[in-house]
């Protein structure tokens, strides 16, 4: 697997300015990780989640691909409402997480106290 590192989500259906389309790629022939590579590095990766311009790759992650049975999800993330971190999580994980918020939980983690058995 070869994914474009930038701090923001969407990769996969993103659009590099070289014209190469997807952040993240399922590699067969391990001779065109380098042919991909220089088509994200250097080259701005436009998501839903970035500027309108897009965000220059720097830097690539290449890892093994494993066959995976259950995707889940699980985040914190700051609240301005809740004025904290939150922990959002799904029983159903995968690329489009985002995209169905009815199936994602959130639970407000209060600072002082942390995230206690009962919340967890």
């Amino acid at each position: 697997v070869l994914k474009a590192q930038i701090l923001a989500g969407g990769r996969a259906k993103g659009v590099f300015s070289s014209g190469l389309k997807g952040g993240v790629r399922v590699i067969e022939d391990l001779k065109s990780i380098r042919d991909l590579s220089e088509q994200m590095i250097r080259h701005r990766l436009k998501t839903k989640q970035t500027p309108p311009d897009g965000v220059v790759v720097t830097k690539v992650m290449i890892a093994e691909a494993l066959a995976i049975k259950r995707e889940t999800y699980l985040a914190i993330v700051m609240d301005s409402s809740n004025r904290g971190p939150v922990l959002v999580g799904s029983l159903e994980g995968g690329v489009n997480v985002e995209e169905n918020p009815e199936k994602t939980f959130q639970v407000p983690v209060d600072i002082m106290e942390g995230l206690t058995r009962e919340k967890s």
